[in-house]
């Protein structure tokens, strides 16, 4: 269960990374976000649950949007939440490329 949480903070790295390709002014480093990761861990021990990953990912998945949309225009808000949608399904297997290039 640990590779999924791995994959999944990755998935949400390389969302924000890519950000600066929307506007050259968004830039998120790997140093910030592996802070970011350890307190996501950090404060998800509050909030324990039945299984632990599950409640990290929660809390990691929620920390990124919150955080990084405090940095972003308004306009860009809901591209960010657009595209970590859609990375992470597709990382789980849950969306199919073809049809989201298609989308595209």
């Amino acid at each position: 269960m640990f590779r999924i949480v791995g994959r999944q903070a990755s998935v949400l790295y390389f969302v924000l990374a890519d950000l600066n390709k929307i506007d050259p002014m968004y830039q998120f480093s790997l140093d910030w976000y592996k802070l970011l990761f350890r307190k996501s861990i950090d404060d998800s021990k509050e909030n324990m649950e039945a299984d632990r990953n599950k409640s990290i990912l929660n809390h990691h998945t929620s920390a990124v949007f919150n955080i990084s949309a405090r940095s972003l225009f308004e306009k860009h808000k809901l591209l960010l939440s657009l595209q970590m949608c859609v990375k992470l399904l597709i990382s789980r297997g849950e969306l199919n490329l073809e049809d989201w290039n298609f989308f595209l």
